[in-house]
């Protein structure tokens, strides 16, 4: 469940969850997939042991979050505005209180978050430095499903056999991850349907970008990769061996270690 519910500009509340030290000035956005909500930590022993500030966001329709009003746009470039307003109204009043500045942020994006990773890359250059995509899809996508709740792994493409299910909390995490996705029925899910269409600024995400697929995915191919690959001008390419469908979990510290360098490391 979220932790915090803010309210937009436009009025519309968002749930916002926080995970690893909020003291800590090196900010992490992660983004959900589809289905899911923003109260997931693929591993919280490697979040709590990375020095870094852990958010995430419920988009519209999921876990706190309303849905969108009549008239406002399904877009994930929209949802990425919406990070980057929240980001920046934190550090504004973060700085006058108490003089502190955030710098550069990380963004991870988890399968279909990964769009609204990039897309807060491309468009909030000066925003981020460093970004994860995690068996992302890469258009043309697969068409629309009809949703059939309760959830299950299945959406995610998460054999219930998989050996990394067994990694402490994981598959409790995975479950209540879900079963947030669906408090609000289908909503959430329809909306991220509507939202999918080519990305169409990739070309201005500068930010150093690893993209991180798993061999063995049943929905993600290697063509995925190599679409983002093309397109992203600082983009280079993990290949998770006999990796399926967990690589979110199974590489968060290889993950976390690109978004949230050392220091000397972001310098180089």
């Amino acid at each position: 469940m979220a932790n915090r519910l803010l309210e937009l500009a436009g009025g519309r509340k968002v749930g916002v969850t926080g995970f690893g030290d909020p003291r800590s000035l090196r900010l992490v956005v992660f983004c959900h997939p589809t289905p899911g909500a923003g109260g997931f930590d693929p591993d919280p022993i490697v979040t709590a042991q990375g020095g870094v500030h852990l958010l995430s966001f419920d988009r519209p329709g999921y876990g706190a979050s309303e849905p969108l009003g009549a008239h406002e746009p399904a877009s994930f470039e929209e949802r990425a505005d919406d990070i980057a307003a929240f980001i920046n109204d934190s550090e504004q009043s973060a700085r006058s209180i108490a003089h502190t500045r955030f710098g550069l942020i990380g963004v991870v994006g988890w399968q279909t978050g990964g769009l609204v990773a990039i897309a807060l890359a491309a468009r909030h250059p000066d925003l981020v430095d460093r970004v994860a995509l995690i068996d992302t899809p890469a258009p043309p996508f697969a068409p629309p499903i009809l949703s059939s709740l309760p959830f299950t792994l299945d959406y995610l493409g998460i054999d219930p056999t998989d050996p990394a299910l067994n990694r402490p909390g994981l598959r409790n995490r995975l479950d209540r991850m879900l079963d947030e996705a669906a408090v609000q029925g289908s909503a959430g899910f329809d909306t991220d349907q509507s939202s999918l269409s080519d990305p169409k600024e990739l070309k201005k995400a500068r930010a150093s970008t690893k993209l991180i697929y798993g061999e063995d995915h049943p929905l993600i191919s290697s063509a995925d990769a190599l679409w983002f690959q093309s397109h992203l001008p600082n983009a280079t390419t993990v290949r998770v061996q006999n990796g399926r469908s967990l690589s979110i979990a199974t590489q968060w510290d290889r993950i976390l270690e690109h978004v949230a360098p050392h220091p000397a490391e972001a310098e180089e």
